[in-house]
């Protein structure tokens, strides 16, 4: 039930450009509004729907919400239709940020200069101001915070980061362009079924893995203290900001394997609005090459599955060659990629 939400949580929980579904009381009865939303007020949310155009719905009207996966953008198998727009914005759940701002369609985002996902503008669309002064909004909005400007700029398999309108304005301010990064997607049921039994050296079950090589693997819905000893030096490193931003994760699962009580691989499944994100899938340098990589990401896949995700994804960096064979032999596939750009001020 979300009818007491205050002002704060209703502004927050819906944004304009967010598919959800709305359930709420008309007279004695209920009834859904699927689609598109176009206006948020302190009392107020107006979906966009397909048949009955705008619906305006009040917020002690409202019993459910929740975000929905974006209609497909373009044809082909459902993790690959969704568009780049509609796929960056519901990633945003995984990693979200502990300090953000809406200007326009781009969101201002910080956590503390942790992870680039966290704390870069992503833009969406129109921010609303002139680009010149979109930019300028931005560096003085992470100058405030201490931090440099960061923007992401996403776009198809082997675009230039530089040649658009918002690159060539960075480029110009001096801003460096680094670090190509992919976003693979996946059919949950195929990446859950491509850890077999044999593939590590023995049958297993979400549980226990058989001889010769026994591997535990523990599924929970919060970091335990063996979870985070496998995470990447930098993950604990700064494990006070990072835990700050898990805890704003609203569906999370991780998976921990474990041999002989130690350690050997962990990662994370995020979900939101019908998909499940995968990150943090570290395996420790001695455990290499078992194939418990695979058997952690095809486990977190099948926990997504229980909750009736159809739909994954996953962003690494394109550098790391063994990592995208992988999960390409784990049938991901690109989807769209993305690089970063630094203010030099």
């Amino acid at each position: 039930m979300v009818s007491d939400f205050n002002e704060v949580e209703l502004t927050t929980r819906f944004r304009p450009g967010m598919r959800v579904v709305v359930r709420y009381r008309t007279g004695d009865s209920a009834t859904d509004a699927l689609g598109d939303v176009i206006d948020v007020t302190a009392d107020t949310v107006t979906v966009h729907t397909r048949r009955r155009g705008a619906v305006r719905i009040t917020r002690d009207a409202i019993l459910l919400a929740k975000p929905v996966p974006p209609a497909p953008a373009r044809r082909g198998r459902p993790h690959l239709a969704i568009g780049m727009d509609d796929l960056q914005e519901l990633m945003v759940a995984a990693m979200p940020p502990l300090q953000s701002q809406w200007l326009g369609r781009w969101l201002l985002r910080s956590a503390e200069g942790y992870t680039g996902r966290a704390n870069s503008v992503l833009p969406l669309g129109d921010p609303g101001l002139p680009l010149s002064a979109a930019v300028t909004h931005a560096e003085q909005w992470y100058a405030a915070l201490g931090q440099p400007a960061l923007m992401e700029l996403f776009g198809p398999t082997g675009f230039d980061p530089a040649a658009d309108a918002l690159g060539t304005e960075l480029v110009q301010r001096g801003w460096r362009i680094f670090q190509r990064t992919l976003i693979m997607t996946a059919d949950a049921a195929v990446v859950a079924a491509s850890s077999t039994p044999g593939s590590i050296g023995g049958s297993w079950a979400p549980g226990s893995v058989g001889s010769p090589s026994p591997v535990e693997i523990a599924v929970t819905d919060s970091p335990t203290d063996a979870w985070w000893s496998g995470t990447s030096e930098r993950g604990q490193a700064h494990r006070g900001t990072f835990e700050k931003v898990l805890t704003r994760v609203e569906q999370p699962v991780y998976v921990t394997a474990s041999r002989h009580d130690r350690t050997q691989a962990v990662g994370r499944a995020a979900i939101s609005a019908g998909w499940a994100g995968l990150f943090e899938i570290n395996v420790r340098s001695e455990a290499r090459r078992q194939g418990l990589g695979r058997l952690v990401v095809a486990t977190a896949a099948a926990r997504a599955q229980a909750h009736g995700i159809r739909l994954v994804y996953l962003q690494v960096s394109e550098d790391n060659e063994a990592a995208v064979e992988l999960y390409r032999s784990m049938g991901f596939a690109i989807h769209h990629e993305y690089y970063y750009a630094r203010s030099q001020k």
